[in-house]
């Protein structure tokens, strides 16, 4: 049976050369342009390095190091604050928006709203940010503006959105408003029509409700394109510091420092090249292991839904 089974294996490799060598090139480029730079930071991580390469191992000081510096634990709550609250935004209002337009009895309507989603993609990211950047500004902003219209500050006051304590995380969570941009809403509408229209006609003639479809039907089938924002969700709100790079600095003080921004500093500003490495390890580790529970956790609900 082994025999036959490594007999039919090898035949399959002969058959199958040609395409195992087009590949060659690209499983290459992988190896070394992806794979091999984090291994080179796992590894670096262990040492004491600078830009330069110059470099002598230290085994875990880096770690020990890295759970006793302030700037650093203070960056993790700074990282859940921001974080969390962007990706349940991130996950439920594209979700919302696909379902309104999924619904719509036009089919125009809907192309033009599909459209509309997409328009925001046309911008880079960091124009994005610079644009959000002049809609904070202290004095002629429109957030201030709006604010004054509104009676919430004086009509000649002025708002520090981004440089006030108690203003920075909010302003920054509230950037992309009205977070639909982007190709969310079409992966979940994709999603959505997928799901087999006898069910929708038997929801209809047992008299389930809006709310009672949604829960009872689309959320279980959707459960991979929930899965896929909340697993990319997550590895972006801890990789994610272009908002400090570009805005904030950190600040105001080290209140929106995050884990990630505090590794590009101590890169790029101080020269700990091997102390920057441990930060990026520490990060692999929480993603790899967040990503592994959200699977889990998803996947049962997958088997629950067939």
């Amino acid at each position: 049976m082994k025999q036959r089974e490594k007999g039919t294996l090898r035949a399959g490799l002969k058959r199958s050369r040609l395409a195992y060598l087009f590949l060659l090139p690209l499983l290459v480029l992988i190896a070394v342009f992806l794979y091999y730079p984090a291994l080179r930071g796992v590894i670096n991580s262990f040492f004491d390095l600078d830009i330069l390469g110059t470099s002598r191992f230290i085994g875990l000081a880096n770690f020990r190091e890295l759970f006793s510096d302030e700037i650093f634990l203070h960056s993790i709550p700074a990282m859940l604050k921001l974080m969390l609250p962007r990706l349940v935004i991130s996950v439920v209002v594209p979700l919302v928006m696909a379902e309104l337009i999924f619904y719509l009895h036009s089919s125009r309507l809907q192309y033009a709203f599909r459209v509309l989603c997409l328009l925001p993609m046309v911008a880079p990211g960091v124009v994005s940010t610079l644009i959000w950047k002049t809609i904070y500004d202290p004095s002629s902003g429109l957030a201030v503006i709006l604010a004054r219209a509104l009676g919430f500050v004086g009509p000649n006051a002025n708002v520090d959105w981004l440089g006030d304590k108690a203003l920075a995380i909010p302003s920054i969570i509230f950037m992309g408003f009205p977070w639909i941009g982007g190709t969310a809403v079409l992966i979940y509408m994709s999603g959505l029509m997928n799901v087999a229209g006898d069910l929708k006609e038997a929801s209809l003639l047992d008299g389930a409700g809006t709310l009672r479809r949604i829960f009872s039907i689309d959320l279980p089938l959707i459960m991979g394109q929930i899965r896929y924002f909340l697993v990319f969700g997550i590895i972006g709100g801890l990789q994610d510091y272009g908002v400090q790079i570009i805005l904030t600095k950190g600040g105001p003080g080290y209140e929106t420092y995050v884990p990630g921004y505090y590794m590009f500093k101590q890169a790029f500003t101080y020269n700990r090249m091997g102390y920057a490495s441990s930060i990026g390890t520490l990060l692999f580790v929480v993603i790899f292991a967040l990503t592994m529970l959200v699977q889990r956790l998803t996947r049962s609900k997958d088997g629950d839904a067939q």
